[in-house]
């Protein structure tokens, strides 16, 4: 019995710190999506609202803080790049 309750104990929080990993991945996953994304567009010729903008330049941001690997870094100031000349141009036209 005992060795049923560690067993339990132990699964219990690998689960949990499992999970914790997971979400850690998933938002960094979504700030790599919001970056690049807004990115793509604007490469494209696309429009990308200046809400979604502010928020692809807070993302790119934050994944240069903490890069998780030096090509994803690479894709992240690239698209750094683009969203700072759009939004300069933005600024600039008064829009």
């Amino acid at each position: 019995m005992w060795r049923f309750v560690v067993a339990l104990v132990l699964v219990s929080c690998l689960a949990y710190g499992a999970g914790t990993i997971g979400t850690g991945v998933l938002a960094a996953n979504s700030a790599l999506s919001r970056c690049l994304d807004a990115s793509t567009i604007l490469g494209a010729g696309g429009d990308v609202s200046d809400q979604d903008l502010t928020a692809a330049h807070g993302a790119c941001m934050g994944l240069k803080q903490s890069p998780p690997d030096k090509n994803t870094l690479a894709r992240v100031n690239a698209a750094l790049d683009t969203i700072v000349r759009e939004m300069k141009r933005r600024q600039a036209s008064g829009r």
